[in-house]
């Protein structure tokens, strides 16, 4: 079957579209083509993102011929709910959704994450599993199954919006996958969350993660997005960081770091650098690494406390934790320390999924 708005197939075996796939000016395309205003786009939008409804039934304002219409064409929501946990250490609430086609991804509701008072971040996956091979990441152990569609990344924040009855002022693309991998979906989500009738998110309040994928963040940085970007370093030394993160090989820190160096003073956006810290990564000398790496004046290093899980590195103790703090704190960028959320819970990105007895596999 062909799409209504764009010409291009359905998903195979889907009779159905996913709606949260469209933007405003695609929507209007579909409601001009049956012979409805062009401001329909605009009234559907408010809808699935300002009211949040789960059934075209619930849209009054739309004839009953018209709701029938959408349901015969469109499907409005992609993810189901598979398992809701509830932190009783810090309320961190953890959602595994299954997709339409079997497999299982994961979004984090953080409530106050440490730098500033009452946020509430909504952590969100982008792909189903991940291909990056990350030793300390519980969803590179699943290995990468798919892309998720825009609809399927947008629905993560509409029912975690929905279940807890709260409206986040936060969110981060740092769940599961490589946000950059999958591009052109994860930016068309982003700018969908702006919309001033849609989520309505300002753009300094919508960051995206990469592991370093160099020609995605030069290309971020020359299309002028306005979105936050966070970069996981982890390691200062190439041979160490290659071993626990193989996009090293690919795209050398030291390359991105150049690149950053001529462009990045330029752009308006915001640069985190995320740094999860284990034993064997705060030394004295990855202090001094990373004071030398790091001369913008628009950094803020992010500096995270590694999760439990199944990787068999060591976790550091606070003492180690505040020694590496007080070796870093010369450097002029803002410092940042995250603690683990949710760990009564498998808080981690890919511990719930991970555990699934019957995972999709491709």
């Amino acid at each position: 079957m062909i799409n209504v708005l764009t010409g291009r197939s359905h998903s195979p075996g889907m009779s159905r579209d996913f709606i949260k796939n469209y933007t405003v000016a695609e929507l209007e395309e579909f409601f001009l083509s049956i012979g409805e205003k062009r401001y329909r786009s605009r009234q559907l939008f408010n809808w699935m993102y300002e009211r949040n409804i789960d059934s075209f039934d619930l849209m009054t304002d739309f004839s009953k011929e018209l709701r029938r219409n959408l349901q015969e064409k469109f499907i409005l929501m992609p993810l189901v709910l598979s398992e809701r946990l509830i932190s009783g250490i810090d309320g961190t609430e953890k959602f595994l959704f299954k997709t339409m086609d079997g497999h299982y991804i994961e979004s984090v509701l953080i409530k106050n994450d440490g730098s500033d008072d009452g946020r509430l971040t909504v952590c969100i996956s982008s792909q189903a599993g991940c291909a990056m091979g990350c030793l300390f990441c519980e969803t590179a152990k699943q290995g990468f199954h798919r892309n998720l569609e825009t609809a399927e990344i947008l629905e993560q924040l509409c029912q975690v919006r929905r279940l807890t009855c709260v409206r986040n002022n936060n969110v981060v693309f740092m769940g599961m996958g490589e946000p950059f991998m999958n591009y052109e979906n994860v930016l068309k989500s982003a700018d969908i969350m702006n919309y001033s009738f849609g989520f309505h998110i300002s753009v300094r309040k919508i960051t995206i993660s990469t592991s370093g994928i160099t020609s995605a963040i030069e290309r971020f940085i020359d299309e002028k997005r306005p979105y936050n970007l966070a970069i996981s370093l982890n390691d200062t030394e190439p041979e160490k960081r290659i071993k626990n993160m193989p996009v090293e090989k690919k795209f050398p820190f030291q390359r991105i770091a150049s690149m950053l160096g001529k462009k990045f003073p330029a752009s308006r956006n915001r640069l985190t650098i995320e740094y999860v810290m284990r034993k064997d990564n705060i030394s004295e000398n990855d202090a001094k690494r990373l004071k030398n790496i790091f001369r913008y004046s628009r950094i803020k290093l992010n500096l995270i406390t590694l999760n439990t899980g199944s990787h068999n590195f060591e976790i550091p103790g606070q003492e180690e934790i505040d020694s590496f703090i007080r070796m870093l704190e010369i450097m002029n960028v803002p410092i940042t320390v995250r603690n683990s959320f949710g760990q009564d819970i498998s808080g981690a990105c890919g511990q719930l999924s991970g555990r699934m007895k019957n995972y999709s596999s491709d």
